[in-house]
């Protein structure tokens, strides 16, 4: 259901918006006196499609967004065409045709969402690169970085994908527990595993493609919502820095596939695909990970008590 909900609310918002002016515009233009009007408002719409398409590729090297521009354009001199082929009476009934099919939809998906409690699922964080992050950018594009953990936040592997001159770097690091992060209080604070120290090396042209797809998917990835609670699970964090515009954009996953979020499993199967597997940092199996973890975070906590009891005394 969630499926035929995302392509029909593609169609409502993104598809039929751009085809019914085209429609209108041109319909009018054949039934009315004032035929240059309606063209001249009629072919302002492409030509700003146009012009966006080719500022996308000439100033931005944006090949996708450009080919979407041009994606929209088509979408648009279809509906001109159907305007333009149809008799003005039969071009009103399909613009009331489309308009009620819409109205429907809204108030179908309306009563779907109001019958159950929804949460959004993902963290969504979107903020404008600072001035340091871009002096460490060394000519690079953009710089993905993802983070697999357990809940416990151990056995995580972190994994930073760097493009540059149509080559991709990567470089990736493990940590086994996250114990040591314990505050003077018992509490555990999450820091993000050390992959400073590791070296990039050229990733291979196949993963450099998955690199790049899952680059427009972060960029692409829109909030998605659920209705269960999870407690427990998995963590997922992904994070994109665009150099060349500036952006920030930061994704928390997790448990992706317990709740079944399509777009968001989508970008942790290619996370999965780049990311280096467990064997070949580690040799130990995840349980006996989560027990040596469970046992230095139990004599960590013991002893922050002790050396608060102590400092009481």
């Amino acid at each position: 259901m969630s499926e035929i909900l995302k392509y029909l609310t593609t169609f409502a918002t993104e598809i039929l918006p751009v085809i019914l002016p085209g429609i209108i515009f041109f319909a009018l233009r054949k039934r009315t006196s004032w035929k240059k009007l309606w063209l001249v408002l009629g072919l302002l719409l492409p030509a700003f499609i146009v012009f966006r398409s080719v500022q996308w590729l000439a100033c931005k090297n944006d090949l996708e967004m450009a080919i979407e521009g041009l994606l929209f354009l088509v979408l648009y001199v279809s509906g001109a065409l159907i305007g333009n082929f149809f008799k003005t009476k039969k071009v009103l009934f399909v613009i009331a045709v489309s308009v009620i099919a819409l109205l429907l939809f809204l108030f179908f998906k309306w009563m779907v969402y109001h019958d159950s409690e929804m949460f959004p699922f993902a963290e969504i964080v979107d903020e404008p690169l600072q001035s340091v992050e871009l002096k460490v950018a060394r000519n690079a594009d953009y710089e993905i970085e993802m983070i697999l953990e357990d809940a416990w936040e151990n056995d995580s592997r972190i994994m930073a994908i760097r493009e540059r001159n149509d080559s991709v770097f990567y470089r990736a690091a493990y940590r086994m527990c996250s114990a040591e992060n314990i505050d003077n209080e018992g509490y555990k604070k999450w820091v993000k595993p050390n992959i400073d120290s590791s070296q990039w090396a050229l990733l291979s042209p196949e993963k450099s493609l998955i690199a790049k797809s899952l680059k427009n998917s972060i960029e692409k990835y829109e909030q998605e919502y659920h209705s269960d609670l999870v407690n427990d699970g998995y963590s997922v964090r992904v994070s994109l820095k665009d150099y060349k515009r500036k952006t920030y954009r930061r994704l928390g996953l997790n448990n992706a596939s317990i709740l079944g979020m399509q777009g968001a499993m989508a970008i942790e199967k290619m996370m999965f695909d780049l990311m280096p597997s467990r064997e070949t940092f580690i040799t130990l199996s995840y349980d006996e990970v989560s027990k040596k973890c469970g046992e230095k975070e139990n004599a960590l906590i013991q002893q922050v008590e002790s050396d608060s009891d102590s400092a009481n005394e």
